[in-house]
């Protein structure tokens, strides 16, 4: 078993002072040279602090990577191993999923008074046993997370390994940016679990089918449930979807609003700015069966 351990890069500076030496000058170049001396000094400590604040940003943004290895004994966990955790490629699937679902999830970095999740360490390994689930995302502490990695996704064809693999870290890592999904929120599984199918969506693409809209074999729309009560997340990821076009930002909002309580009856609604939730949900399934059957 190989421990590997990622963080995210800090911006170190070093600074070496070195003393001027020189031959000696005439009176009239003293002023010259020490008002030289005092701008470069000057520009020198001005650029050491700019640097610092940056590193400091960029450093109250980062999180641990750990990435563990299988322990060789399957096929599944060397492939793991000589694919993902030799090259470190994993660690760079980590940051690049993790930006992308809190690009979806939170607004950009300038509204700098939006709270976002704690996030300190992710851990990656692959599972001991295969799941139904191709990710699952553990809690420890606060701020700390595991996705453990499905063996079954290594099984697979080489050109669908690394896509499931993706796909994964991608699903965990949405997981992991979704205030609700941090228990005793009171949030609807089938909430989270939407918008987790709805960052993946935004990344492999949307598909609209009869299957994944709940019709029945008669032809008729089963009778459902509020949009977000959906026991099937790709449906809950649809509608998100539609209410994200109906009003943009829906899903930014919706993320902030679970993330103190959650109100059955107002927090769909305030991130949909006042609108009905209720109404739009009936809405969308008239303009989804549209698709469906005129297609």
């Amino acid at each position: 078993m190989e421990d590997h351990y990622l963080l995210q890069p800090f911006i170190t500076t070093t600074t070496t002072n070195e003393e001027d030496s020189g031959s000696s000058s005439g009176p009239s170049d003293d002023d010259s040279l020490s008002l030289k001396s005092f701008i470069i000094r000057f520009l020198s400590i001005f650029f050491v602090a700019v640097i610092s604040l940056w590193a400091n940003h960029e450093a109250s943004k980062t999180f641990e990577i750990n990435i563990i290895g299988g322990n060789h004994d399957t096929a599944a966990s060397r492939r793991f191993n000589l694919l993902y955790v030799s090259n470190d490629k994993i660690s760079r699937i980590v940051l690049s999923t993790s930006e992308f679902a809190e690009n979806i999830l939170y607004p950009p970095p300038n509204e700098s008074h939006v709270k976002k999740e704690i996030i300190t360490r992710v851990t990656v390994k692959l599972g001991d046993q295969n799941s139904t689930n191709p990710v699952i995302v553990d809690h420890g502490n606060r701020g700390e997370f595991v996705l453990l990695i499905s063996p079954s996704l290594l099984l697979e064809e080489k050109g669908n390994v690394d896509k499931g693999v993706v796909m994964a870290v991608q699903r965990g890592m949405a997981r992991v940016w979704i205030y609700g999904d941090y228990g005793g929120r009171g949030v609807p599984d089938s909430l989270v679990q939407g918008m987790e199918e709805y960052v993946v969506g935004n990344a492999v693409g949307f598909e609209y089918t009869a299957a994944s809209l709940s019709v029945s074999n008669s032809g008729k729309k089963k009778k459902l449930p509020d949009c977000w009560r959906d026991k099937n997340p790709t449906n809950v990821a649809h509608f998100l979807r539609y209410c994200e076009g109906v009003e943009n930002g829906f899903i930014r909002r919706l993320n902030q609003g679970i993330r103190d309580r959650w109100d059955e009856k107002r927090t769909v609604d305030d991130a949909l700015l006042g609108m009905s939730s209720v109404k739009l949900c009936a809405e969308y399934w008239g303009h989804m069966e549209s698709i469906v059957y005129d297609a």
